[in-house]
C-alpha cells in the first residue's frame, strides 16, 4: 500500500511539474494615474499572475527589477514600457504612455528633420477633461503638406516634408484649450541626406546629376564629368560610370567607313573621378564608333553602328585602340567579338546588317539585341546559338525567339522586377513613341506619343528605378514645334521624363517631367548615394 501511495505521490509531483513548465507566463502591468504630467510619480501595477523575476525599461533610459516600481519621468513625450517575465524574451509585454507637460508641446515623429522626407508634427496637450481644441500651425514657406495653405493649417496633427536643407525652421503653434490659450514653437535644422541620382550625359558634353526624392525633385546640378560626342548610353555600376561615344560622325556604315573615327568607351570612379578609357576608335573608321553599350559586373559590351556586337572582360583591362583587320568577317578572330547578323539565325528572318544597332543587353543568360531605322524588332539568343559560320540566305531562329518585330526600335530597357520591357518606336509612322510591353513582348502599350523627326535623336536612353517606381526617358522634341504646340501638348517638350512602373494589370500614361527642358543622351541611375 505504502509503495503504491510513494508511486501516486511521484507521477503527481511529475505531472505537476510538466504542468508548470508548460503553462506560459502572460506579463501584463497597468500604471497610474493614465495621464501623467512631466515630474509627477507614477505607479506601475504588475498584473503577471506567475513568474519571479522582473525586467522593466521606461523608453527613457531608465529600467527596474521590482516586481511593481514607482517611476517618474523628466521630459513630455511618448515613451514604450517594456515588462519581461522571468528573463525570457518570450516572455514580454509593451505598451504605450503619454506624458504630458504643463503647457501643450510640439511632438515630431522622427528625432531628425531630413530633407524631402515626411514628418509628423502633432501637439501634446493635458486635456484630462475633454476641452474642445483648435489648432493653429505656421510654417515657412520650405513646408509642404496637402494640410497647408498660405503656411498655415488647423490640424491638430499634420506630415510635412521641407524642400530646402541645411537651414533652420521654425514651427509655430497656436492652440485654445476651453478658455485656455497657449503659443509654443520649435525649432530644428533641415538634414540634407544622401541620395540616389539620375545621371544624365548631355547633348552638350556635360553630365549631370538630379537627386531621387520620393517627395519632391530638387535643381539638377553639373558634374565635373565631360563626355565625348554622341553619348547616347551610359550606365552607372558600382560607382563607376561607363560613357559609350559613338562619335562626332553618324550616319550608314557604308558612308562612314572611309572617315576617321573619334568615339571611345570611358569610365569614370565617381570616387576619386581618375578615367579608365577602355577602347577608342581613332585609328580606324568612323563606322566602328560605339553605337551601344552594356556593362554588368563581368564583362564590357558594346555595338559598332549596325554590323557587329562586342564582348571584353573587365579583368582584362583596357583594349586601347579598336583594330579593324579589313572586313566584318575578319573581325570574328578578335578576340572580344561576340556576334555578327549572319552568325545568327535570325539573319533574312529580319535580321541583316543595315538597321542601326540601338541597344544590347544580357538577361538570365539571353542576349537582348535591338534594331532600329531599318531594322525592326528586338532578337534574343544564347551563346549556344552563335554559330561559328556565315549563313547563305535563311536560318532557323533561336529558340529564344524576336519580339516586337513590328516596331523599329531605337532604345530599349527591361524592368526585372516586374517582367516589363521599355521601348521607344521609330517606325512605322502610326507607332511612333515610348511604350511598354511584357517581357515575352505581348500586350504592348503607348506610354507617351511625343512625336519624332530624326529617328537616331529620338528616345536615346531609358532608366528603371524601383526606389522611386518611376522609369525615366531622355527625349528629344522636333526641331520645329513651336510655343503653341507646348501650349497644346505640355509634354511635347525636350526634357527627361518620367512615369510610374507599369504592373500586371495597369499602365501609367501620366507622364510627367524629372528635368525639363535639358537635351540629353544616355541616362542611368546611379544606385550609390551622394550629397
Amino acid at each position: 500500500m505504502k509503495q503504491t501511495l510513494s508511486r501516486f505521490l511521484v507521477l503527481a509531483l511529475v505531472f505537476f511539474l510538466i504542468v508548470s513548465c508548460s503553462t506560459p507566463i502572460e506579463p501584463d502591468f497597468s500604471f497610474s494615474p493614465e495621464a501623467p504630467k512631466a515630474g509627477q510619480k507614477i505607479t506601475f501595477t504588475n498584473l503577471t499572475e506567475s513568474g519571479e523575476v522582473w525586467n522593466w525599461t521606461f523608453g527613457d533610459g531608465g529600467s527596474s527589477v521590482a516586481k511593481s516600481p514607482t517611476y517618474t519621468y523628466r521630459k513630455p513625450g511618448v515613451y514604450d514600457i517594456t515588462l519581461r517575465a522571468d528573463s525570457n524574451d518570450n516572455y514580454i509585454v509593451t505598451k504605450q504612455i503619454t506624458i504630458y507637460d504643463t503647457i501643450p508641446s510640439i511632438l515630431l515623429s522622427a528625432e531628425t528633420v531630413n530633407y524631402y522626407e515626411d514628418i509628423t508634427f502633432s501637439v501634446l496637450a493635458y486635456n484630462p477633461y475633454g476641452y474642445e481644441a483648435t489648432y493653429e500651425w505656421e510654417f515657412s514657406e520650405n513646408a509642404v503638406s496637402e494640410l497647408i495653405i498660405d503656411g498655415k493649417s488647423d490640424q491638430a496633427s499634420l506630415q510635412v516634408f521641407f524642400n530646402k536643407h541645411s537651414v533652420t525652421e521654425t514651427v509655430k503653434l497656436n492652440i485654445q484649450l476651453g478658455d485656455s490659450s497657449y503659443s509654443v514653437e520649435t525649432s530644428f535644422t533641415v538634414q540634407n541626406i544622401p541620395s540616389r541620382s539620375l545621371v544624365v550625359a548631355g547633348a552638350d558634353g556635360k553630365v549631370y546629376r538630379q537627386r531621387i526624392f520620393l517627395r519632391g525633385v530638387e535643381e539638377y546640378t553639373t558634374t565635373s564629368y565631360t563626355t565625348g560626342k554622341n553619348p547616347f548610353t551610359i550606365q552607372a555600376i558600382n560607382n563607376q560610370l561607363y560613357m559609350f561615344n559613338l562619335g562626332s560622325k553618324v550616319g550608314d556604315s557604308m558612308t562612314l567607313e572611309a572617315l576617321p573615327g573619334d568615339g571611345s568607351i570611358v569610365s569614370v570612379n565617381m570616387s576619386d573621378n581618375s578615367t579608365i578609357e577602355w577602347v577608342h576608335n581613332r585609328t580606324s573608321g568612323a563606322a566602328n564608333g560605339f553605337a551601344s553599350g552594356y556593362v554588368d559586373n563581368t564583362y564590357l559590351y558594346w555595338t559598332d553602328l549596325s554590323r557587329l556586337v562586342y564582348r571584353h572582360p573587365l579583368s582584362g583591362g583596357p583594349i586601347g585602340a579598336l583594330e579593324w583587320k579589313g572586313s566584318v568577317d575578319a573581325q570574328t578572330s578578335l578576340p572580344y567579338y561576340l556576334v555578327k547578323p549572319d552568325r545568327l539565325g535570325y539573319f533574312g528572318n529580319g535580321l541583316d546588317d543595315v538597321g542601326m544597332n540601338t541597344g544590347f543587353y544580357e538577361y538570365d543568360f539571353v542576349y537582348f539585341w535591338s534594331k532600329g531605322t531599318g531594322g525592326k524588332g528586338i532578337y534574343r539568343f544564347t551563346n549556344q546559338d552563335i554559330l561559328t559560320s556565315n549563313l547563305n540566305g535563311k536560318g532557323t531562329a533561336p529558340a529564344s525567339g524576336a519580339i516586337l518585330t513590328d516596331f523599329s526600335i531605337r532604345s530599349f530597357a527591361i524592368d526585372h522586377l516586374n517582367q516589363k520591357i521599355y521601348f521607344a518606336v521609330t517606325a512605322p509612322a502610326d507607332k511612333i513613341g515610348f511604350w511598354v510591353a511584357n517581357l515575352s513582348g505581348n500586350n504592348p502599350v503607348r506610354i507617351d506619343d511625343a512625336p519624332m523627326d530624326s529617328p537616331g535623336l529620338f528616345i536615346t536612353d531609358i532608366a528603371i528605378d524601383h526606389y522611386s517606381n518611376k522609369v525615366y526617358w531622355a527625349y528629344r522634341a522636333p526641331v520645329g514645334l513651336t510655343e503653341s504646340d507646348f501650349e497644346q501638348h505640355p509634354t511635347y517638350r525636350t526634357g527627361v521624363k518620367m512615369v510610374r512602373l507599369a504592373k500586371n494589370y495597369s499602365v501609367d500614361t501620366a507622364v510627367e517631367y524629372f528635368i525639363p527642358g535639358i537635351a540629353a543622351f544616355g541616362i542611368s541611375i546611379d544606385d550609390v548615394k551622394k550629397y
